[in-house]
């Protein structure tokens, strides 16, 4: 699951945020009891927005067995020039948990969910990082199904088996256009076996992103927002403003890929009582923190 969501989680992000500034209208119509209020705190609202962003299996941290935070990551966006840094965390990066002793700092979304993993990264790092974005990967799957399936053009046959990943992995698709579906778009998504490695799939990410936006536009698209809207609550936890989440929105267009920066925290990999822990190295993390304003 870990190196589904390195690849997928940028796109997940984008995802979110597009689809909040394409039916922002009905969000607003759903979400907010006196648009006065709301338009007042929009504009008063600062144009930078720092969250910690973690993408799970289950959003549901307390019945959901053993559920961890595969993806940690910082956040940083700035909506007027669309600069997004983005600063990975390792989930076997040691850490104090609050209430449990040092252990793998994904653990946390298991004890505590979101909240108490934004306590440990804050205390763990030394920031004050206010707000947070929980991501369940199925809310891709069920708005796609919302909106009747994203035509994509497959670049290459896709097949990859994997029954020891969590969740278990089967991708098999053939080249080609064609209308995927909540599963299909999982699947195109997912796959990283191309023979350009990393390029490929970003490329394949971004035709996703965009054909994604597009289909959001349509008429027959937005009727179903109220349906969005329940993937939207059931899939996605956030403490962000929403006036916030929907400037992220408006914003968007900003952002493109040479403007993210994508980096993970500095330190290295050692055993620690037979256990394999990610050691943060403080000096460094300090400086990269600092260098981003983030301290």
């Amino acid at each position: 699951m870990a190196k589904f969501f390195k690849a997928f989680i940028i796109t997940l992000l984008l995802i979110v945020i597009l689809f909040v500034g394409s039916i922002g209208y009905f969000l607003i119509k759903n979400h907010v009891e006196n648009p006065k209020d709301f338009l007042k705190e929009f504009s008063e609202s600062e144009n930078r927005l720092t969250f910690l962003l973690l993408g799970v299996d289950s959003l549901d941290a307390k019945s959901a067995e053993n559920t961890r935070s595969d993806t940690i990551m910082i956040v940083n966006m700035d909506f007027q020039t669309g600069d997004t840094n983005i600063i990975s965390v390792p989930r076997d990066t040691y850490a104090e948990i609050k209430g449990y002793k040092k252990q793998k700092i994904n653990h946390s979304y298991n004890y505590g969910g979101s909240e108490l993993t934004l306590q440990t990264v804050n205390n763990l790092l030394g920031t004050d990082i206010k707000y947070y974005m929980t991501i369940d990967y199925r809310f891709v799957k069920d708005v796609v199904n919302t909106i009747g399936g994203v035509e994509v053009d497959v670049p290459v046959d896709m097949y990859y088996k994997d029954e020891w990943a969590d969740p278990p992995l089967e991708i098999d698709l053939k080249a080609g256009l064609q209308t995927l579906n909540g599963d299909k778009a999982i699947q195109f998504l997912r796959f990283r076996k191309y023979s350009e490695a990393d390029l490929a799939r970003v490329s394949a990410q971004q035709q996703f992103v965009s054909a994604f936006l597009q289909k959001l536009k349509e008429p027959s698209s937005l009727l179903k927002a109220p349906l969005m809207m329940n993937s939207y609550d059931k899939y996605t936890i956030s403490n962000i403003p929403f006036s916030m989440i929907v400037k992220a929105g408006i914003n968007v267009r900003k952002v493109s890929s040479d403007k993210i920066s994508v980096t993970t925290l500095p330190g290295v990999a050692k055993y620690k009582n037979k256990i394999s822990y990610f050691f943060l190295n403080e000096e460094e993390a300090d400086t990269l923190l600092k260098g981003l304003n983030l301290k």
